[in-house]
């Protein structure tokens, strides 16, 4: 399945009886009926043996106002739909159930009496059941969030935020929203100080109107840790979210991050093993469990992983990233800098493409302390734009030997609240910092533990 996603929503093509299934929120077996059924417009490519299929989402649109309502089929999704939808969480009403006590006569007595207690408890609220208009958004969002792309989550939003416009007791609806909060301040230019506080709303919402929501919990987690610093909320969230569902891909893959962030790598290997079990497609899965598995000692292993994942899907960012990061700690600048640059054009982020290009130029005129200088040179200047992070300069210093300075910009990060020093515990760059009692003390600061690996 193609990850990428960035042509017209109205034109984007779906590739798979598999994903034209998705955008329905059917089963494959129900959408071939529908083509033969009913016509829907599905594709063939030429001259295969009819296998091959593809549609257009906009065709498919078409085709499900034309037949809203007929054989089970969805209400169409592009109509459109408020911005604003964060309505009050006010759960739906719950049914309740009046027992009415007939005479049964003398025998029956006793019974009644057993087990009028039985009767006499108040019924559990019933699961809401989302209008078919925003079941078939919500499907729309959860494949459009998968891409990890700026136009795949900006969809996923609009998507999300359709379906509680649709039906705003629609409990996963809200939760979707907060996880494309979530990660558009790390795959799109989005600000973490906007992305955060409507993750965090969003996710309120969702638990708001259904307690019991596991991916509601683990977004509320994913807030409390990278932004709020609340480790030990985090870790009861993502128990708890666990124990709501512990079948959940999402959950476990989560999970897993937070505890390589924290050290633990033995748990964060054993949680990334669950989720890539229970969903063993996800490419994001993948790669983080290529980052633990470097961070955890097994760099070969990991690099070969993130290596292979990055041919299959070379628009996917995170592998470009965290090789990136790797190239980097065995100075091996070439491949740094091509993984940066590559990272830098599917973020659609001008300012890490304007490091790059600096960084190119230092490293052909003089070698890595070229390199560096140059990098650094620029990201001073954007740094005073605040178009580049302190922990990125930091890191530069950091990798320069410039100790004194890499802990300056390291505090200036915390006091921006800066989301991206929460991988200071194990970011390589840092390693000859480790037993310098000042870095340590920012570490503690950060709200992790320190390390003097």
């Amino acid at each position: 399945m193609a990850l990428e996603n960035k042509v017209n929503p109205v034109s984007r093509r779906l590739e798979t009886w598999k994903e034209i299934a998705a955008y329905f929120g059917r089963d494959e077996r129900t959408v071939k009926r529908w083509e033969t059924s009913r016509g829907l417009p599905v594709r063939r490519l030429p001259g295969t043996t009819g296998a091959r299929v593809y549609a257009y989402e906009q065709e498919l649109a078409n085709w499900m106002h034309r037949n809203a309502g007929a054989d089970g089929v969805a209400e169409p999704v592009a109509m459109a739909e408020p911005d604003s939808v964060l309505a009050p969480a006010t759960p739906p009403p719950a049914s309740t159930f009046q027992p009415k006590l007939v005479w049964l006569g003398l025998v029956g007595v006793l019974a009644i009496l057993g087990t009028i207690g039985f009767f006499l408890r108040p019924s559990a609220p019933m699961a809401h059941q989302p209008t078919r208009a925003a079941a078939a958004l919500y499907q729309a969002g959860l494949y459009e969030w998968q891409t990890r792309t700026p136009g795949g989550l900006a969809l996923a939003a609009a998507d999300f935020k359709r379906a509680i416009g649709r039906d705003p007791h629609y409990a996963q609806a809200y939760a979707g929203l907060a996880d494309c909060y979530n990660l558009m301040r790390e795959y799109t230019t989005m600000p973490p100080q906007q992305a955060y506080p409507l993750a965090k709303d969003a996710a309120e919402h969702a638990v708001a109107l259904d307690p019991s929501l596991g991916e509601a919990h683990a977004s509320l987690a994913f807030v409390d840790f990278y932004w709020s610093r609340d480790q030990s909320h985090a870790r009861q969230e993502f128990q708890k979210a666990l124990a709501l569902q512990p079948r959940n891909a999402t959950i476990h893959h989560w999970y897993a991050t937070f505890l390589m962030t924290v050290r633990d790598f033995p748990s964060a290997l054993s949680e990334i093993e669950k989720a890539q079990a229970l969903d063993p497609e996800s490419t994001a899965i993948l790669a983080d469990k290529g980052l633990i598995l470097y961070t955890a000692g097994r760099r070969a292993e990991a690099t070969a992983l993130l290596q292979r994942l990055e041919q299959a899907q070379p628009n996917f960012m995170s592998p470009h990233v965290y090789l990136a990061s790797f190239a980097f700690d065995r100075g091996d600048d070439k491949n740094f800098l091509y993984e940066l640059a590559t990272a830098a054009a599917e973020k659609h982020d001008a300012s890490a493409s304007l490091v790059a290009s600096a960084g190119a130029q230092g490293l052909g005129s003089a070698g890595r302390s070229g390199m560096l200088k140059a990098m650094l040179a620029v990201q001073e200047r954007l740094y005073m734009q605040r178009d580049v992070s302190a922990y990125d300069v930091a890191r530069t210093f950091a990798h320069l030997g410039d100790a004194e300075d890499a802990i300056i910009y390291l505090k200036a990060s915390l006091s921006r609240h800066e989301t991206d020093n929460i991988a200071i515990g194990i970011d390589p760059a840092f390693n000859a910092l480790r037993k310098n009692a000042d870095f340590n003390a920012l570490v503690q600061q950060a709200g992790l533990k320190p390390s003097s690996a």
